[in-house]
């Protein structure tokens, strides 16, 4: 089993990470199984890779331990088993809150779903797993607004380098606890131009924020004239839901790459 240790304060970049996990082993799969007195984070994935069954290509992760280096960034998270990554991180971010970046060029680790993948990418292709993690909420009440903390991870379209091509240009998020519902806008600009994503409706489950059979999203954008569509996961992080982490997939019919990415908010 892994071993575990808590960190003092490090930098990262402009950034001070109240708690870095320290692992020799492999993240526990679930909470229930993480060693007596470790942090457990949610993690929310996004990655552009299809497995059989796996459609749309994004994921929510209930609490559980993670492993963390020493610079904050995610190395390793559970999805019914490990699945862990020791290569270059592009673009990340973490507060000691939320922790946000992406895995691209190799090969995933460990035996989790989502381990023994190889998302290298090629030229014209880009395979990469996006995650935003976020520490565990004590309190959800009343009502909140949020706005754009981070994200802008590399790439959501082209080659698959870590150049940074996906920009969040604007966006707004409203909570309220009281009837358990979201509603947010966002702006992403990739490549191929901007899209505004809108959405109502959304669910809050606990900590989780899910799509429920009365939520409304709509996508509007350059390349939409075929039709474009979104699915959103995601969850509230820190102590009083200071923070918000989704994780989305736009499918855009006339792109034969779908749109994939996550969004960091912090609490107005």
């Amino acid at each position: 089993m892994a071993t575990w240790q808590e960190a003092g304060r490090v930098r990262h970049g402009r950034r001070r990470v109240a708690a870095v996990l320290l692992g020799t082993g492999l993240v526990a799969p679930n909470a229930a199984a993480a060693p007596a007195g470790a942090p457990v984070w949610q993690v929310a994935i996004a990655h552009d890779f299809h497995l059989p069954g796996d459609d749309p290509p994004v994921h929510y992760y209930p609490p559980a331990a993670a492993q963390f280096d020493t610079t904050g960034v995610l190395r390793a998270f559970g999805d019914g088993g490990a699945v862990t990554w020791d290569l270059p991180v592009g673009h990340s971010g973490n507060d000691g809150i939320i922790a946000w970046g992406r895995w691209g060029h190799g090969s995933t680790g460990g035996d989790g779903r989502h381990g023994g993948v190889d998302i290298t990418g090629g030229e014209g292709v880009r395979n990469a797993i996006y995650y935003v993690a976020g520490s565990t909420p004590e309190v959800l009440q009343g009502a909140a607004r949020y706005s754009l903390l981070g994200g802008q991870v590399a790439p959501t379209a082209g080659e698959g380098g870590m150049a940074a091509t996906t920009f969040l240009e604007n966006g707004a998020l409203e909570a309220d606890f009281g009837t358990g519902k979201i509603t947010l806008k966002l702006a992403i600009t990739v490549p191929s131009g901007r899209y505004d994503l809108t959405a109502s409706g959304l669910h809050i489950d606990g900590a989780r924020i899910s799509m429920t059979a009365d939520s409304r999203l709509q996508v509007t954008g350059v390349l939409c004239f075929a039709g474009c569509a979104a699915t959103l996961h995601g969850f509230f992080a820190g102590a009083d839901g200071e923070r918000v982490g989704l994780a989305y997939n736009i499918d855009i019919e006339a792109l034969s790459e779908d749109m994939n990415g996550v969004v960091a908010w912090r609490r107005d």
